[in-house]
């Protein structure tokens, strides 16, 4: 199935099946949700030498956040059986009808195939482009994942990190310069500041 990744990119309605299709036809990212697929990341394809692409979340700071909060959370989860993902995992909601590419995941748990069910924490790092999804329904889409217990929700234009827990009725934790940052679920914490270390002033 060929795409328009303009009108893909804006959000276009299609049936499970197509979206697999589609998902498998490409090395982009989509996710699905209710019917309409949203790129995330477009196809190696879309880049040649004249090409601008525009995609969710695709700034400098937002690629620096993503890396440098995966390899906190991988070395802080050494000694541990949790598993930190990154976006190219697919992640499955709501029986299977609803698929994101979450910034980052962990599961404490094996991956049955290649695609992610049960993630304990799910990181959104904010951008323009995707802030209020991310805040929104992505959130509310999450919150129906018996084995979510946290939702991160990071600041790629401001520093602010918010934790959203299960145990408190999600809850909204605001952590700021100087804060320890607890991810309780994972029985981990980390500083604010190392963080956005060079990469926020």
């Amino acid at each position: 199935m060929a795409a328009d990744r303009s009108i893909v990119s804006a959000g276009l309605y299609m049936t499970v099946e197509q979206y697999f299709a589609l998902d498998e036809a490409t090395d982009g990212n989509y996710e699905f949700y209710d019917g309409y697929v949203v790129m995330v990341r477009p196809p190696s394809s879309a880049y040649d030498e004249h090409a601008t692409v525009d995609l969710a979340g695709g700034s400098p700071t937002h690629a620096a956040l993503c890396i440098r909060l995966g390899g906190m959370l991988d070395q802080a989860l050494t000694n541990s059986s949790c598993i930190v993902y990154s976006s190219d995992v697919k992640l499955s909601l709501g029986l299977g009808r609803n698929f994101f590419h979450p910034d980052l995941s962990v599961a404490c748990g094996p991956l049955t195939g290649k695609i992610l069910t049960d993630p304990v924490v799910v990181i959104e790092v904010l951008s323009p482009a995707t802030e209020k999804r991310d805040r929104g329904a992505k959130f509310a889409a999450y919150k129906a994942l018996p084995s979510l217990q946290e939702y991160v929700l990071v600041g790629s234009e401001a520093k602010e990190i918010i934790i959203y827990r299960r145990e408190t009725n999600w809850r909204p934790y605001h952590y700021r310069p100087g804060d320890l940052v607890e991810l309780i679920s994972l029985g981990i914490s980390f500083p604010f500041d190392a963080v956005y270390q060079k990469i926020l002033k």
